[in-house]
């Protein structure tokens, strides 16, 4: 482990040497001991300034940090519940387009019935529509008859025309 002196990394194992000295000096009975014991003194007091500093300094950058993270983390709460009620949104939506699609196919189903019942009632009328048509003909042809008796009917039919002055066949579509 080392310490920073200044600029300058010193390891702690140097220090504890340069303790050990001291001692067997302060054994010995040398003067200079005072001395050298003030300047690790004073070396380990700016140590301890410098790292008191900057302990303060990761903690604040610590406290920085947990502040936010909280805040990430109400972030991903807030998210997490916009995502819930996002799927359930979305469920409904899903759920509503299911039976839209229902419906749909009813109804289609219900015209397509509506539109053969269309053809079919169509064609029941233009049956009724002609058989009205030619006995309305037969009609008029008998009446005809009954104040013409010499005039022949039988070329005359309600399903044929006069072309050019003469009575063709008509072709029906």
């Amino acid at each position: 482990m080392k310490l920073l002196t200044g600029r300058d990394w010193v390891p702690i194992s140097g220090l504890l040497a340069q303790f050990n000295v001291l001692l067997s000096r302060a054994k010995c009975g040398d003067s200079s001991i005072a001395r050298s014991f003030a300047a690790c003194e004073a070396t380990l007091r700016e140590e301890l300034v410098y790292f008191s500093k900057l302990l303060h300094a990761k903690r604040q950058e610590v406290t920085t940090l947990e502040a936010r993270v909280l805040s990430l983390r109400v972030q991903v709460f807030e998210l997490e519940e916009a995502d819930e009620e996002s799927k359930a949104k979305i469920t409904g939506l899903e759920r509503r387009s299911a039976n839209l699609e229902v419906q749909l196919d009813r109804a289609k189903a219900e015209f397509r019935q509506q539109a053969k019942r269309f053809e079919e009632a169509e064609a029941d009328l233009t049956g009724d529509v002609l058989d009205a048509y030619d006995e309305g003909f037969k009609d008029a042809l008998a009446q005809v008859a009954r104040v013409h008796p010499e005039v022949d009917t039988t070329p005359f039919s309600a399903s044929n025309l006069v072309d050019n002055g003469k009575i063709i066949p008509r072709v029906l579509p």
